[in-house]
């Protein structure tokens, strides 16, 4: 199995001759990350050198959240590189090959390492059910990720939460976050973005529990639990290796039982309680390991991703600072002023365009099945199978062979903007099953925001 190049690709930055050099700790970490992946059961060198490894790997996994980290990677090492323990193949036609094939996988969340005794149902007794980390068919798979993941899109994403999406209460919720967003004098900074007890991030918590579980937003003895577990004791946090033990230890030592105590509101929520147990065709899934399952799904990516997102597009975070360009010193707001907002198709374009410069999530990944070779700077490295293999989802949209010289610059009418997508953890609609699966709610929450602010922002600059 080789990743190179394919026919009428491109590698993802064009060779030039004022390309940075690496750092002398730069080019020795990765040296040391290469041995540590490819080294011989004989090397006593690289078994010595694992504590260092280790360490490194980690110190690199929280950094390569950043797309900058990852764009300055390829800069000094080329489309292919080792970093955090695993390799990263940044072509673009790689990439989209990822996306579609079935994956296998490992406990990571993105590029950081999970906690397993933190996954359900490893903390509520039960099979372990955690999608992010289970295998699919035609990738070393026993069928377990199709049944559950079908139990919970037939559960969570049905015909009465697109309902949901477009009733009264919804309106309602965002007619309240543009009040807030009034009374907070329209700043792309301070207390609506910071405040978790009101603002964009009250908002998220309300409307995705109203939507996705048919939960009442305005009832707090459901909604206040909640937002301690999310927002008030990290619960993203709970699911970290290294991290999460020692917080768990000796900062949210009732992380366990306050896990307990949401699952619980899930488990009784409309959309839960509609399921009806040990059906084969769900691998007998219970309410309580669905439950489970969706406490975690929600941390790590129901409520983290939503609102990275809204602060990108609504110009609270800058876009990412890419060596050499300046694409931070874009200011997404005045775009989102001209915006016709009576054209939602214009409004869902300018959310692409925000999320191909800066994404939510920066990167996946997938187990090799097999042994493989990758061009790492110029010779060819032979990878065991098992090796982790980072899937940069940013990097894919900033191949300038796809997108040409306005690739660093602000364009939401660019061609094949939608189609090229991999912000939802697909290549557009074209997926391997793994697709964010709150995409179309997300579309719709964040054009009917945009809107509904971008309103407020005119009225506000009339007045």
């Amino acid at each position: 199995m080789s990743f190179t190049a394919l026919p009428g690709s491109s590698p993802l930055l064009n060779p030039r001759t004022n390309c940075p050099r690496p750092g002398y700790l730069e080019s020795i970490s990765h040296y040391l990350q290469l041995l540590d992946l490819t080294h011989s059961r004989t090397n006593i060198f690289a078994w010595i050198l694992k504590p260092v490894n280790r360490l490194i790997a980690v110190y690199q996994s929280f950094w390569c959240n950043s797309g900058a980290y990852l764009y300055r990677k390829c800069l000094v090492h080329g489309p292919n590189f080792v970093c955090a323990g695993g390799v990263w193949l940044s072509e673009f036609d790689t990439i989209r090959r990822n996306l579609v094939e079935p994956q296998a996988r490992a406990f990571k969340l993105a590029s950081s390492t999970l906690r397993k005794k933190a996954l359900p149902a490893c903390n509520l007794g039960g099979r372990f059910n955690f999608l992010l980390s289970l295998s699919q068919r035609g990738a070393d798979g026993n069928g377990d990720w199709e049944a559950y993941r079908r139990c919970m899109e037939d559960h969570m994403f049905t015909k009465e939460s697109a309902t949901r999406m477009h009733d009264d209460i919804s309106k309602e919720l965002i007619r309240n976050l543009a009040r807030e967003y009034r009374e907070a004098g329209m700043k792309s900074e301070g207390i609506f973005f910071s405040n978790l007890d009101g603002g964009l991030g009250d908002f998220l918590l309300r409307y995705l529990h109203y939507v996705l579980f048919g939960l009442d937003p305005f009832d707090e003895s459901v909604m206040g639990p909640i937002r301690i577990l999310h927002y008030k004791m990290a619960s993203a946090a709970y699911h970290l290796d290294l991290l999460g033990g020692f917080l768990e230890r000796f900062v949210f030592r009732k992380w366990p039982e306050q896990f307990r105590k949401v699952a619980r509101i899930y488990q009784e929520s409309p959309a839960i309680s509609a399921l009806e147990e040990n059906q084969p065709i769900y691998n007998k899934m219970t309410r309580s390991e669905l439950a489970a399952l969706m406490v975690s799904i929600m941390s790590l990516a129901g409520m983290i991703g939503p609102l990275t997102l809204g602060k990108i597009l609504l110009g609270q975070r800058e876009l990412c600072p890419f060596q050499g360009q300046a694409t931070k010193d874009i200011d997404v707001t005045k775009v989102w002023n001209t915006l016709n907002l009576d054209d939602r198709d214009e409004v869902k374009r300018y959310i692409y365009e925000c999320g191909r410069l800066r994404h939510p999530v920066s990167n996946t990944h997938k187990v090799s099945q097999e042994d493989f070779t990758a061009r790492i700077g110029d010779k060819m490295v032979k990878f065991p199978k098992g090796t982790i293999i980072f899937i940069p989802l940013l990097l894919a949209g900033l191949d300038e062979k796809i997108y040409g010289e306005t690739t660093y610059q602000f364009d939401h009418n660019r061609k094949n903007l939608c189609p090229f997508s991999t912000m939802f953890h697909s290549f557009g609609e074209q997926t391997n099953g793994r697709i964010c699966p709150g995409k179309e709610i997300t579309e719709t929450m964040f054009i009917d925001v945009l809107i509904a602010l971008g309103e407020m922002r005119r009225d506000g600059y009339r007045s």
